[in-house]
């Protein structure tokens, strides 16, 4: 009977060691000489290589709220959550300092992004965490900073979700991101203050940004919800919008269709990790040949000879609450490529133009209606908002607009053949070795048809 009583403790105590303990309470961590706070979920399901969650408060909220992540979805999935206290900031809206996040996406938020670092390093000191199944929901300001984090952090969250939050007023959205990001919202229909009308500008931007489907398949429940969903293009991750009936700026709803927006949030991201497939070179693809897309509703200027996009923010009003339509770039390398259909000869004058920093042209080449086009640039500004126009002396049909990082030996290489034209060179199409047409030059040998007609051999 003592051996029996022994080994049954010792079953015990292998269970006990191998289910952490519950833990609840606040933990402190200095980042860069400063004190903050964040406060630890861990439920008793929580197992070997959890998933962790980050869950930002709104302004002037407390990690004490634990929202908008509810800890009753930690404990039915496993998985640990984290609730950080922002720091004081300046509010102009409130007109006061308030808990909140720097939700810029740029350099102003890096010290909550080392803050947000700080804590995995932390946790992991205690837990063994899933580093590539690590995700990123807020509610208001904290859902603003989630946006923020699409530019800042894709690297270290794997997806993300937001309720009643996305960056507006001081903090201008920055669509920059080093991937594609699989993204949820949740809004309310009622919800005024940070406000809902603002939000159809809003999905155009992620919807390009993701080069997913710009017509939605829709879902209307009435009187609880209608959810969009853009499906995922080649390359990318879907944009999901639910917009939810009665409710005002909240940080829940029980009106999604599992009852739960914390775990409608968790049900999306979960299905992501960082090694997800998706093609990080791609920056922007507004899909306008889409079937039913009404590009002129969306912010672009649209006829048979013009196709034209980003608002001067200049000139843009000052009742929006600084959300426009914009086309953005971080510093560094980019290739646009496009296609086009004429029935006469022409040419297209494409230009990129700043209408940040010193607002001079980024791209200005001409090419030639009807052919594939790749051409390179370089921004060097550490952000800049830009307006693209292509403006032909034809009717054209453009499909297959997007654009992508680039290679600096990418970019010598196209430039090389845009400079070309002069020579009455310029390349028209550009195909695989196997003799598939292609949108762009792909890395490795393609076979290039010059103007004059020559097929050459060029390595990209």
């Amino acid at each position: 009977m003592k051996k029996l009583v022994c080994g049954l403790l010792m079953m015990v105590g292998v269970t006990m060691s191998v289910m952490a303990a519950k833990v609840d309470k606040a933990v402190n961590v200095t980042v860069n000489g400063v004190n903050r706070s964040y406060w630890l979920y861990v439920p008793n399901s929580v197992k070997e290589n959890a998933p962790l969650v980050f869950s930002l408060h709104g302004t002037g909220g407390n990690m004490n709220n634990k929202a908008p992540m509810r800890t009753d979805v930690a404990d039915a999935n496993g998985f640990i959550v984290v609730y950080p206290q922002g720091g004081q900031i300046y509010f102009p809206v409130f007109g006061g300092t308030l808990p909140g996040w720097q939700s810029t996406g740029d350099e102003k938020s890096l010290e909550d992004v080392a803050f947000f670092k700080a804590i995995i390093e932390d946790v992991a000191k205690s837990y063994t965490i899933d580093r590539k199944r690590i995700y990123c929901c807020g509610f208001s300001n904290g859902g603003m900073m989630t946006y923020s984090q699409t530019n800042t952090s894709a690297d270290i969250f794997a997806a993300f979700a937001s309720i009643s939050g996305f960056q507006l007023n001081e903090f201008h959205l920055h669509h920059t991101g080093v991937r594609p990001v699989p993204f949820l919202h949740i809004h309310g229909k009622n919800d005024n203050f940070v406000d809902i009308a603002r939000m159809p500008t809003i999905v155009d931007e992620m919807v390009a940004r993701l080069g997913a489907n710009p017509v939605p398949v829709v879902t209307t429940v009435a009187g609880k919800y209608t959810k969009s969903v853009y499906e995922a293009g080649e390359g990318s991750f879907p944009y999901i919008y639910y917009v939810i009936d009665g409710m005002g700026h909240e940080d829940f709803t029980n009106k999604t269709e599992d009852g739960s927006s914390a775990k409608t949030m968790w049900n999306f991201m979960s299905q992501y990790t960082l090694d997800s497939p998706c093609d990080a070179t791609l920056k922007w693809r507004p899909n306008l040949e889409a079937e039913g897309f009404a590009p002129r509703s969306h912010g672009w200027s649209l006829t048979s000879k013009l196709l034209m996009f980003g608002d001067d923010p200049n000139d843009s009003g000052k009742n929006i609450q600084n959300v426009y339509h914009a086309f953005q770039l971080a510093k560094g390398n980019y290739k646009l490529c496009f296609k086009t259909q004429c029935e006469s000869e022409g040419t297209i004058t494409v230009t990129i133009k700043k209408w940040t920093g010193n607002k001079q042209r980024v791209l200005n080449e001409t090419v030639k209606a009807g052919e594939d086009v790749a051409l390179a640039f370089n921004v060097e500004d550490d952000f800049a908002e830009c307006r693209l126009t292509l403006n032909s002396t034809v009717a054209i049909t453009v499909t297959g607009l997007a654009l992508y990082s680039a290679t600096e030996e990418e970019v010598a290489k196209l430039q090389a053949l845009q400079a070309s034209a002069s020579e009455g060179t310029k390349p028209v199409a550009f195909y695989s070795l196997s003799g598939i047409r292609l949108n762009a030059p792909q890395k490795g040998v393609n076979i290039v048809q010059m103007k004059s007609g020559e097929m050459k051999k060029v390595l990209f």
